[in-house]
């Protein structure tokens, strides 16, 4: 009993942190793309392992965590090769305002999961996520088989004709300034 509540906990602050993750950057100034990347990193990161509690299979949670590492490398080459060096500013009384804005929010969640925790049947809940897990264990095998292989094919084709066209023309992608 004491591990399920454990588990409980640990799955309800995962989702907090998520959601405080997702408040960042609609609260504050000025953000640097690089951070903004950092935060996408860090709401994958905690996504994939809340996939992991609720999944016994890890294998989709580890290919989201492939794709999106992926595709933050490409967003991190473009950012650098089309911004210049600027610099992080923190301004401290925009700090102070979301800061107030987590203590409260932090305050009301406190308020409602403590409330949520009275009429929480913990054997429902086991029973809900074992259900689930065999859904979501065979739920890609049977029915999209063609789509799933016909997007990987298209995938493929697409990467494999971009790589060609990126070999063929010996150009890099970031022009240098000639001195």
């Amino acid at each position: 009993m004491l591990k399920l509540n454990l588990f409980m906990y640990m799955y309800m602050m995962m989702n907090f942190i998520m959601f405080l993750i997702m408040i960042i950057p609609s609260n504050l100034y000025k953000f640097h793309p690089l951070t903004l990347s950092l935060l996408l990193i860090f709401y994958v990161l905690i996504l994939c392992l809340s996939m992991n509690f609720l999944m016994n299979n890890y294998w989709y949670s580890y290919i989201l965590f492939l794709v999106m590492v992926g595709g933050l490398m490409i967003l991190f080459m473009y950012f650098t090769s089309l911004s210049n060096n600027q610099l992080f500013f923190f301004n401290m009384y925009y700090n102070i305002y979301f800061f107030l804005k987590i203590i409260i929010i932090l305050f009301l969640i406190y308020i409602y999961y403590k409330y949520f925790f009275i009429y929480f049947n913990l054997n429902n809940f086991m029973f809900l996520f074992n259900f689930l897990d065999y859904y979501y264990k065979n739920m890609m095998m049977d029915y999209f088989l063609s789509l799933n292989l016909y997007i990987i094919i298209y995938l493929f084709f697409t990467m494999m004709c971009s790589v060609l066209i990126c070999s063929k023309i010996l150009i890099p992608l970031r022009q240098m300034n000639k001195i």
